[in-house]
């Protein structure tokens, strides 16, 4: 890796317990929510969301909501930026009260969404309908879930092992597919309009767990809505080219596999894929486990390049990640070694 690519850290702080996930506040992007979670010896497990406030790197604790059951992701509603959901541990997801101008959180409704020894692996929120989420389980399962009606409604077509990840399509027909990854080393696109599937992958794809899946629509990369970029345990990142051989858009055919346009390998398993949220910005954060972090751009020849690397003091796994539209800045967290770091995705050091 070139010293040219390694991106210049902002700031640095030790965490209470091993941190999961975190999200920067939408409208606030000097304040830091993280998920955490614990698991004791006993086989229990707790967590908390912390809430940081960062002051162009200087990172200090506020506080913290301790939760029962550990917390594998958290969310906020794009259409509403006092609403954060969390993914617990004890297969239910929690959904909170943000107060921007006490900067404090409040419990507002539990779900039981799968059985309480499967774990809630990650949620994402709909684009087009602000109501509606997936959330995938250890259990293999994965299920859209209506906060407003507060019921849920579980995907026909399960993973044999446990699903790590899910995403929905933005553009023309696959604004009505929900893509999810499982252990089983398969990425399963499913038809909403009939909850069973369209497609798998096989073996050929992927070597190991699906853990990261990122459509191109709307809101990153339109100028390939044909793509799906996914992340595996195997250390790569693919690109999929969703269309046809002698089509121009995207289809729903059954039974159509799609083709890999490219894949490489990142040195690291590719956890997370998170667009930047600043307009015009196609760059992709990867939260790459046990290497750090990678700033990935798209290519015009349906082609990726990594153009920054980051790990600092991230010696262990590198889960979560969001970018700071604002400051355009990334701040990631690393489990066992309880670390939270800030950094730019432009400077290097």
């Amino acid at each position: 890796m070139s010293e040219t690519l390694i991106s210049k850290r902002l700031g640095v702080t030790k965490t209470e317990l091993p941190p999961c996930c975190l999200r920067y506040v939408p409208n606030d992007n000097t304040i830091l929510i993280l998920g955490t979670y614990k698991l004791e010896d006993d086989g229990s497990r707790h967590g908390s969301l912390d809430i940081y406030k960062n002051d162009d790197g200087q990172l200090s604790f506020i506080s913290k909501e301790p939760t029962a059951s550990a917390i594998l992701d958290i969310k906020f509603n794009p259409q509403d930026d006092s609403m954060l959901i969390s993914a617990h541990s004890t297969g239910e997801i929690m959904v909170w009260k943000y107060d921007q101008e006490n900067k404090s959180l409040e419990i507002k409704e539990i779900m039981q969404i799968f059985e309480r020894e499967y774990l809630v692996t990650s949620i994402v929120f709909s684009i087009t309908s602000p109501n509606i989420l997936l959330a995938t389980s250890t259990s293999g399962e994965s299920s859209i879930v209506d906060l407003y009606s507060k019921t849920n409604e579980t995907l026909f077509t399960t993973h044999e092992l446990e699903c790590w990840t899910g995403n929905f399509g933005e553009l023309g027909e696959l604004s009505n597919v929900v893509y999810t990854g499982g252990d089983d080393a398969k990425l399963i696109a499913h038809d909403l309009r009939t909850m069973d599937k369209i497609w798998s992958t096989t073996s050929r794809h992927h070597d190991a767990g699906v853990v990261s899946i990122l459509p191109s629509g709307t809101s990153w990369n339109n100028a390939n809505p044909h793509q799906l970029w996914s992340g595996s345990y195997d250390d790569n990142l693919r690109i999929f080219d969703l269309r046809l051989m002698d089509k121009s858009n995207p289809s729903l055919i059954p039974g159509y596999i799609p083709k890999i346009l490219k894949q490489e390998n990142l040195g690291g398993g590719v956890w997370r894929l998170i667009p930047s949220p600043i307009e015009g910005d196609e760059r992709v954060l990867a939260c790459c486990m046990y290497d750090g972090a990678r700033v990935i751009n798209p290519l015009a020849d349906n082609g990726f390049e990594v153009s920054r690397y980051f790990k600092g003091d991230h010696s262990s796994m590198c889960y979560g990640g969001d970018w700071a539209e604002k400051t355009n800045t990334i701040a990631t967290c690393s489990f066992y070694d309880n670390i939270l770091q800030v950094w730019s995705p432009n400077e290097i050091e």
